[in-house]
């Protein structure tokens, strides 16, 4: 998946599970969706648990930070590049 389709899939769960009205695309990639008050600790682990489901990926203790989770380019970036992490040794082993 792309980064742009996971910003745009990100940007669909926040606003059906968030936001009172559909808006998220006012909200800029990189805004603070914390700082927001989009989010809260609880709709933190909450999109974790979407993340897990939609995208098969799952967030160590040390990779739940702002960084990875707090804004859409973050979450896109994360998602994106723990994929790639996840599918390398894969292709490695096809290889061998």
């Amino acid at each position: 998946m792309t980064r742009p389709e996971v910003v745009q899939r990100i940007r669909s769960y926040v606003d059906d599970n968030f936001l009172y009205a559909p808006g998220s695309g006012a909200i800029a990639d990189d805004a603070s969706l914390l700082t927001l008050g989009v989010i809260d600790s609880l709709g933190v682990m909450e999109l974790l648990l979407f993340i897990e489901q939609e995208f098969g990926i799952v967030a160590t203790d040390d990779e739940i930070t702002e960084d990875n989770l707090g804004s859409f380019a973050g979450i896109a970036d994360f998602v994106v590049g723990k994929s790639a992490n996840t599918l390398e040794p894969a292709i490695a082993d096809r290889a061998c």
